[in-house]
Order: C-alpha cells, then structure tokens, then sequence
C-alpha cells in the first residue's frame, strides 16, 4: 500500500488508544523507498493545508508528481536529506522576500547573473512557473553556458527525459531547477532561493479539490527552509505589490513602474467603426489593412479573440453604446429566463428587465452581438481569401504537441496570420512584426472581481509580442484600463485598483471564503439551508451561482468575508473542514459569483 509517513509516535505511550480503536494494525514488513520528503516540506505542506481549510493527506497530490510517488526505484536516487534547518523560524537570521517587475528581457537577464553568483556560493537555485510550455522556454533562455547544470521538470515529461533530468539534478554540482510546483518536493541540501516568476500568470490555483494557489506554497517552503523568495513578472499582482509598498517585501532590482517601447499603437473604437457598416463586423478596416499590409513584406502578425464568453455584449446599433450596469458601469449580459429576457451584471449582480432603450440616444435598437474566435476567423478568410491561418484555442489544438506544431509553421511560412486565446501566449517564444486584439470587451463581464487587473495584463502581453505595430479594437477606448496599459503606466494602474479594492474591502485588504454546493434543486435547496445554520456565526451571504447553465447542476455559494488579518481563523476552518465533502471550499476565489 503506497504511504507517506507524516507523523510517528511511540506506540509504548499510546497502548490504551491502540486497544481500544476501530482497526488492527499490521506489522510493516518492507519499505519500497526511502524517506524522499524533507521536514521543512512537510512543515510548508501543513501550513498550507491549514491555511486552505485542507486535510494534509489530500493536499500532497497536488505537490508531487504522480511520477514520482508511482516508481519508487527512482527516490532511492535522491540526494542525502539534511535535517530542519537550525536557521528556520528564527527571526534574527530570517531571509526576506523580495520583488522583480520588469520586462521579460531584462529578468532574464537578471536571473542568469543571480544564479551565476549562487553557483560562485555553492548554492543552488529553483525557479518555479506555471504553465509547461514556460518551463521549456524559459529553460532554453537561461541553459546557455551552464547547460550541464539546468534541470528542466513539467507534468508532460517522458520516462526517458525525467530519468535523465533526475540524473542531472542529483548531482554534487550545484544546479538551477526550471519547473512547476509540484517539484519543489526536491530534496536537494543545498537550495538557497526559490524564484516564482510570471506570478501573474494564470495556472497557480489548483482546479480540483482541496483547492489551493501554489504560490502561497512556494513562499511557505521558503520561509521553513529559511531560504530566499523572489517575485517576478512584467506586472505583478495588486496584491503582491500592496506588500511591497507596505514595506513587507523588499526589491530584488528597482521595480519598473512604466514600460516602454517602440512599438506603433493604434485604438480603433468600434463604437465609430461600426456606424459605417450596414452589418455588424467584428474586423475594422484598420485590421484588415495591417493584415495586408504584413502579408505583403513577409512579417507575422499574431490576433487575440477571446472566446465566446458568459454572453454577448449587447450593443445600441444607432449609436454603437454598450449597454452597462448603472451600479458598478460594467457591460450588462442579456439573459432569457422564463418571466422574459432581463440584463444581469456579473461583476456586482445587478439585474433589470431588458425592455428599455439605449441610456446614450434613447434608441430601441439593443442588439447582442458575439466576437469570438470562430468568427473571427471566418471574416478574416472572407475578407483576405489568399491569407495563411492558423489558430490555436482548445477546438483546435487540444494538446501541447499540436499547439507546438502549429507554432512551428507559423513561425516558418512567412508572412502567416495566428489567431488565438491566452492559450497561444506561452508558445510565441519569438515577436512577430505586429500583433492585434480584435475582440476582448466581453472580458469585462467575466464575474471576477480581479478581472480589470487580467485585462491589463492581457494588453501588455499582447502589446508585447509585437516589434512595430500593435492594434486594438474595443468600444471602450477610453476606459482607464485600456488607456493606462496601452501606455505602459503600471503605477496609475496600480494605484487606481488599489483604491477601488480599498473601498470595497476586496484583497488585499480583506478575504473571501466560498463555499459552494451543487447537485438537483431539492439537494441543493436543503443543504443550503444546513449550512446557512452551521455558518451563522460568520454571517455567510448565501446565493446562487451565476454559473449555472442548461443541463448542469443547480449551485449555490456561501460567501464570509474577514478582515485579511483574521485569517487563518481557527474556529472557522473546524467547521470548514467538518463539512462534507459535497461542499466546495475556496480561500481567496478569483470570483464570487
């Protein structure tokens, strides 16, 4: 029977308790593997599942690799474990985390010298990102000179590369570990930093049960390892630099508050745009034109879409204005429920009955127009009939090997077009001469209240991948987010959401916990009502979820939220973790609804 053993007691203490419990033991007869997991992991993994109103037992999955606890032989190979480190916990020698904001060339740049110092000091170093296709790249970018010494670690790595890998990382030399999370389990003595970079990045959050963010591990094993912990990405979270400003964490380099570059940029508003046509098109003249314009010289161009969202965004067709929540101005989502159609916000849950005229012009012709991918690609082969396509998104290229091979020949027919979601981002390792968001106003009705801040980040992104020209369609165009990452001003951004967070009491000034319930109308009705009553010592808002959709399961959530320093609270995780395991728990959701 595969087991990790977590805790030991002396059974001459405890014969009463044995005698009397509910199951015989068995004498352990033979071990397969030695012990491989270090007690400042352990500490780290206890931590977290308390934070997280988790069981220890069901956390560790998510931090170990199936690989690894399913062939043994290979744990016989792992280095000497070295004892909890005299220097953990202690606050006279405690090393502070540190943060890196900076454009993806220049941390680059930063790490390969910072991990050429710790090899000088005989240490080494992890360098932990979300995503696969990350960990390749960024690897790529960092071997060059030290290829000996860089282990590469993900979750779609063959037998024949994780034993050669493995072989890599246990060797006396010190090394630079490039991998996901769920390899910070390495028992190497002699780590002394663990970097979290594109920490921004989606990929972080576990999305089967118990629901964790791996981040708040990372910085938990560095703090029982005693080690150093840097925060990198082009943008970091609010959160993260909240810390920062807060004198929490401290600067690695000085942090970069506005980017720049010599990238040409270009606003279309669609609002204007559209007015021209006697058709809803989701491609500007302005786009089509660039396309031609790349096709002609042999330059790439790479195009955003967002997928189909929640709904459509709906539109007045007289004066082009999106129809918004009068509470919160997010773009309202059309609904057809069975008293009629109605409006809905998903950001602050407003809703109203659809039976009105456009705010702007007073006009009654309200449509709902869709922008997603699949159509935009149709309107691109119909509008340039001789243009070389190619997508990426999850109908297309289901796996990394098909994503990597679309890559690959776009990058070799020049003069190609790509079409693609956040998706694509990981793979594009080379800039392209210009690059487009053709459609991403829908983002901002996602039920998230982090949502501004992706959209910010997204543009950067994009804006990013392009060496001359940079192109966005939107009906918002002078929506502070789009104005202020178009021009690289991260400080405005900041300080904007930091003060609509403050007001709102939304982290990092405060923390929602979620728990949610799903199953048939009745189930859930019921079970409701019980955790309405065990919660009502933390005022739960009980509500359905917005998530619902035709043919799945009713759903409701029970939101609390606290003061951030009154988590972890003891009381309240004992009643989250007596509840049954038909109960969804998230620490710090993305949304609410």
């Amino acid at each position: 029977m595969p087991a990790l053993v977590i805790k030991s007691r002396e059974a001459a203490g405890i014969k009463t308790e044995i005698k009397s419990a509910n199951f015989q033991l068995k004498k352990i007869t033979a071990l397969t593997a030695k012990p491989f997991l270090q007690k400042e992991f352990l500490e780290a993994a206890k931590i977290t599942a308390e934070y997280f109103a988790a069981n220890l037992g069901n956390l560790l999955p998510h931090l170990i690799p199936s690989s690894i606890l399913e062939n043994p032989k290979m744990l016989s190979k792992a280095p000497f474990l070295e004892p909890l480190s005299k220097g953990a916990f202690d606050s006279e020698n405690k090393k502070e985390a540190s943060v890196l904001q900076a454009p993806d060339e220049d941390r680059i740049t930063l790490y390969k010298s910072f991990v050429r110092e710790e090899f000088a000091k005989k240490k080494s170093v992890f360098l932990c990102l979300a995503q696969n296709e990350d960990v390749r790249q960024i690897k790529e970018k960092l071997e060059r000179g030290i290829e000996t010494y860089v282990c590469a670690f993900h979750n779609e790595m063959g037998k024949k590369d994780l034993n050669k890998e493995w072989k890599k990382a246990n060797q006396p030399h010190p090394v630079l570990i490039v991998a996901t999370p769920q390899w910070l389990f390495l028992p190497r003595k002699d780590f002394d930093a663990i970097i979290i970079d594109k920490e921004n990045e989606s990929g972080w959050k576990t999305l089967s049960r118990p629901f964790i963010d791996l981040r708040f591990f990372a910085e938990t094993l560095s703090k029982t390892k005693n080690i150093r912990f840097i925060i990198g990405d082009s943008f970091l979270r609010t959160e993260t630099l909240y810390r920062y400003k807060q004198g929490e964490i401290s600067e690695f380099e000085s942090v970069k508050w506005r980017l720049t570059d010599k990238v040409k940029t270009s606003i279309i508003d669609l609002k204007e745009s559209s007015k021209k046509e006697k058709e809803f098109k989701t491609l500007s003249l302005e786009l089509l034109n660039l396309i031609k314009e790349n096709m002609e010289k042999g330059s790439n161009v790479f195009i955003f879409a967002a997928r189909k969202g929640l709904s459509s965004v709906t539109v007045c067709r007289d004066c082009g204005e999106i129809v918004k929540c009068f509470n919160c101005g997010s773009p309202m989502i059309l609904y057809k429920t069975k008293d009629g159609r109605v409006f809905k916000c998903h950001q602050c849950g407003e809703r109203r009955d659809a039976a009105e005229v456009c705010q702007n012009c007073h006009s009654w012709k309200l449509m709902a127009f869709g922008s997603g991918i699949d159509r935009v690609a149709e309107e691109i082969r119909k509008e340039i009939p001789n243009v070389n396509l190619f997508e990426i998104h999850k109908d297309i290229t289901e796996t990394s090997a098909q994503t990597s091979s679309v890559i690959k020949s776009f990058y070799e027919n020049k003069g190609s077009v790509l079409l693609g979601t956040e998706m694509a981002f990981p793979y594009l390792y080379k800039k392209v001469g210009a690059s487009a968001i053709s459609s991403f106003d829908s983002l901002f009705s996602i039920p998230d209240f982090r949502i501004k801040e992706k959209i910010f980040r997204l543009i950067l992104q994009i804006k990013n991948i392009a060496r001359e020209n940079f192109l966005i369609q939107t009906r918002n165009p002078k929506d502070p987010v789009v104005e202020f990452a178009v021009s690289g001003n991260l400080v405005e951004f900041y300080r904007k959401e930091i003060e609509d967070r403050q007001t709102l009491n939304y982290p990092p000034f405060g923390i929602f916990i979620k728990v949610t319930v799903r199953g048939t109308k009745n189930f859930v009705s019921r079970e409701a009502e019980n955790l309405k009553n065990i919660l009502e010592n933390f005022n739960p808002a009980i509500f359905p979820s917005v998530h619902e959709k035709k043919g799945e399961p009713v759903a409701v959530n029970a939101v609390i939220k606290l003061p951030r320093n009154d988590w972890p609270h003891s009381s309240l995780i004992s009643v989250l973790k007596s509840l049954p395991p038909h109960f969804e728990i998230k620490v710090d959701p993305d949304n609410l609804l």
